[in-house]
């Protein structure tokens, strides 16, 4: 079909304004440890010093994930001596000659096993974690096993293996941008859409199921997976499915300005729960019955926290002039944070958390360039953002900031792995 100069048009307002709320700005994030424990040196805190010597796949995961869980100052292996690299068993005396090693995880495979412990030098030659796991599986192994160390010491398993939802933007020969997930280290990316159309906006659901906004139809539709759900003419922007699955919030313009309505999984209306004058958009749900929600109802863009069936509408962030992209954290035990990205006085976009509770703002990032986008973990221990085009892990006091996909924005962490 041939565009006219009025569809290109109307294709780049439509874009200008979904840009909007995806979280890009006009035009014009070291660990504390997860909880881990620290070793106390002369009055000064440290990390935990770890030691890797396994080679290969299985070595590196664990070394990566290790880094990620920010608990861990990762000994490089290269540094390590050639005598405790080869050694099959573990010797606490010559691992106590190493320089700053607290933990020693070693690894090894008998038959359909792969098995890995960990020792902590203060407690002496037995392991205090050991851990069997299918052999030909590293990456799952490293992950399981991560989530196991995390769970030693915080008696919450970790959230490795979990997925995040991201899009990746090509332009040769022309512009496409396409939903791919990967997991919480970088690691087994994976397609949800493969078009020459442009894909934005991926949620992923409680399921694993991702819903995204795409142009494949020439307007901005809703989808889950394969099949178009949303069809309203304008805008069908930004859903986010609930807690429980059976809604997603998202923004119509169907009426004229954008507002927030809920849909069944079958694109029914169910609710429109806002009907303010004003822009309505970005929904996140929090998991009691609450939707954090951006309306430059104020002015300029701000969120908002509402009813998830409509009303009681109340501004959450109050200072700054341009806030967007909320993410309201599902780690019930840390509070009813609330993520978003925010432009502060000198005009620098970095991730903030505010308290949904108290009114509370904390800055998680301060560093040049753009740091948009942010999206929880599912245990809320971890934010996942958009640093410069790249998808970044740090956690959830802003430390420890992790490239792990590059090339890569707008993303949205699932939940914990199976």
């Amino acid at each position: 079909m041939k565009r006219t100069l009025f569809g290109t048009s109307l294709l780049a307002g439509l874009l200008a304004f979904g840009a909007f709320w995806a979280g890009s700005p006009p035009a014009d994030a070291n660990a504390t440890p997860p909880a881990l424990q620290d070793t106390n040196v002369s009055g000064q805190a440290r990390l935990l010093g770890l030691a890797v010597p396994a080679d290969g796949q299985l070595g590196d995961l664990l070394r990566k994930n290790a880094q990620i869980s920010g608990g861990f100052e990762v000994i490089p292996r290269k540094s390590l001596p050639a005598a405790l690299v080869k050694a099959a068993n573990f010797d606490k005396n010559a691992w106590g000659q190493v320089g700053n090693v607290d933990v020693v995880i070693l690894t090894s495979e008998a038959g359909s096993q792969i098995r890995i412990a960990m020792y902590e030098l203060s407690k002496g030659d037995k392991p205090v974690l050991s851990k069997g796991y299918p052999a030909g599986d590293a990456l799952g192994a490293a992950n399981k096993f991560m989530n196991d160390v995390i769970n030693y010491y915080t008696n919450e398993p970790g959230v490795f293996g979990s997925r995040i939802a991201f899009v990746r933007t090509r332009r040769n020969p022309t512009t496409s941008k396409n939903i791919q997930t990967a997991q919480m280290n970088g690691e087994a990316t994976s397609g949800v859409t493969s078009n020459r159309s442009l894909n934005i906006l991926p949620n992923i659901g409680p399921g694993g199921e991702v819903v995204y906004t795409s142009y494949a139809k020439r307007n901005p539709d809703l989808w889950l997976g394969n099949s178009r759900i949303s069809k309203y003419p304008g805008l069908n922007l930004g859903g986010a499915i609930s807690p429980d699955g059976s809604s997603i919030a998202l923004a119509l313009s169907k009426d004229g300005n954008a507002e927030i309505y809920t849909i069944d999984r079958a694109g029914n209306i169910k609710a429109r729960l806002t009907t303010d004058p004003n822009i309505d958009g970005s929904p996140s749900w929090s998991g009691g019955g609450q939707i954090a929600f951006v309306s430059n109802r104020a002015g300029g863009p701000q969120v908002y926290r509402m009813s998830s069936s409509g009303g009681g509408a109340s501004r959450l962030t109050k200072s700054g002039d341009y806030n967007q992209s909320p993410d309201w954290s599902q780690g019930a035990k840390r509070g009813e944070w609330v993520v978003y990205a925010g432009r502060d006085a000198s005009n620098r976009y970095d991730i903030f958390k505010v308290d949904a509770k108290s009114g509370k703002t904390e800055r998680l990032t301060q560093s040049p360039g753009r740091n948009i986008d942010p999206t929880w973990s599912p245990d809320g221990r971890w934010v996942a953002y958009d640093k410069g085009g790249s998808i970044y892990v740090a956690n959830e006091e802003g430390n420890n900031n992790i490239e792990i996909i590059k090339g890569a924005s707008t993303p949205d962490w699932g939940p914990r792995a199976d």
